[in-house]
């Protein structure tokens, strides 16, 4: 399995679906942790600050809007990727004006999250390459994607 040092938090009630979806994105490199519902969802965010979120609108206890719009008073840099069987225009607004970075309609191809995920993530990556001289030794550090090599 390829690491990418991208941690998604996946919140959702279809558990069954939700497993699945889990193993298939850590198969493609991803740490996952899954949240049940909303509640349980914000509690591992504040714990687990991740790179994305997947959010189900429709949950028990706190909706996915509720929960975004809960992220988005102290996090303005996570991406929030709506996977929802809701698609109506107005939910779909709903979502972009709650400041999600995606809006993906249930059922879809795994494939396109993957490609929508990276896509996004591709623009956020650096590049670094620099060396530091400590008395007689050099080192040098490589940032590339969210991995720091020391040589």
């Amino acid at each position: 399995m390829k690491e990418n040092g991208i941690h998604i938090l996946l919140v959702d009630d279809d558990v069954q679906n939700s497993l699945l979806l889990k193993r298939f994105l850590e198969l493609e490199g991803y740490s996952v942790t899954y949240a049940s519902d909303g509640v349980v969802g914000w509690e591992m965010y504040k714990q687990q600050h991740p790179d994305l979120i997947l959010l189900d609108v429709n949950m028990p206890s706190m909706n996915g809007f509720e929960l975004a719009q809960r992220i988005r008073q102290t996090d303005s840099k996570v991406f929030l990727f709506f996977l929802t069987d809701r698609t109506e225009k107005a939910d779909r607004l709903k979502g972009f004006q709650l400041k999600g970075n995606d809006y993906i309609p249930k059922p879809f191809y795994l494939e396109e999250l993957i490609a929508r995920i990276n896509e996004r993530f591709e623009n956020r990556k650096v590049n670094v390459q620099c060396q530091y001289t400590i008395g007689k030794n050099i080192v040098s550090v490589k940032k590339k994607g969210y991995v720091l090599k020391i040589e």
